[in-house]
């Protein structure tokens, strides 16, 4: 759930934003303007695609359309920010957000299960242009054709993480036959390797984890329309 979170909140801020960074820091941004919430950090410090994003969960006594009615009147086109705030909806979420100077920012807001207020996710990231956009997956191995959707870095202190999410046309057994032989001739050791099967009978999911040394890659490797998607989570000292 967390990285779904994390993921789709990502995707928000850069559907709208294409930014870039050799050394990319954290969002240096005017605060969020933040009324009567309760506020838990999901990234406090991460890199989407090369863009520095910061995410956190909100909960509101407040209804849906008051949260966004609040962000409509605090991000209301100035001579200082002349263009309007974008609103649409993305699965169960409405969504509001504005490019302010060079911070984005994305409210994703739903109703609460539990109360009668909302909850929702709130993200800014800030524009680092560069003439040089990274290699999304670098250094980590894939099979031929592979496409890289997201790459993600987590720096939490004392720990370093990424999630890589890359899709192919290749089988689920495919995939899994290839990072075993690939990160087997490096080095790391094969903790635990599961079948999940699929809805319907469409073939079989995967979960495999590896450890090497402090560091472990664990990965879920799942059939989609015409192949696989891979979800790989590499950290060290975990």
């Amino acid at each position: 759930m967390l990285f779904k979170t994390l993921l789709l909140s990502a995707s928000l801020v850069l559907s709208a934003v294409s930014a870039f960074a050799a050394d990319p820091k954290k969002p240096d941004c005017a605060p969020f303007a933040l009324p009567d919430m309760k506020l838990t950090w999901v990234a406090p410090d991460i890199v989407h695609n090369g863009t520095p994003l910061q995410v956190r969960n909100f909960d509101s006594s407040d209804t849906v359309q008051t949260v966004l009615a609040r962000y409509r009147r605090e991000w209301k086109a100035s001579a200082q920010n002349p263009q309007d705030a974008i609103e649409y909806p993305i699965k169960d979420y409405q969504v509001i957000a504005k490019m302010m100077g060079l911070c984005f920012y994305t409210v994703q807001v739903k109703k609460s299960t539990t109360t009668s207020g909302s909850t929702g996710v709130l993200a800014v990231s800030q524009v680092q242009p560069s003439q040089q956009a990274p290699v999304l997956g670098k250094d980590f191995p894939m099979m031929s054709g592979s496409q890289v959707a997201a790459d993600m870095k987590h720096r939490d202190p004392g720990k370093e993480a990424r999630t890589i999410v890359l899709m192919n046309q290749f089988s689920t057994n495919a995939n899994a036959d290839f990072y075993r032989r690939v990160l087997g001739n490096d080095g790391w050791t094969v903790l635990s390797h599961h079948l999940i099967p699929n809805k319907g009978g469409n073939g079989n999911s995967q979960t495999i984890t590896f450890r090497r040394g402090f560091n472990e890659t664990s990965m879920v490797i799942a059939r989609t329309q015409g192949g696989s998607s891979v979800l790989a989570n590499l950290v060290d000292k975990p």
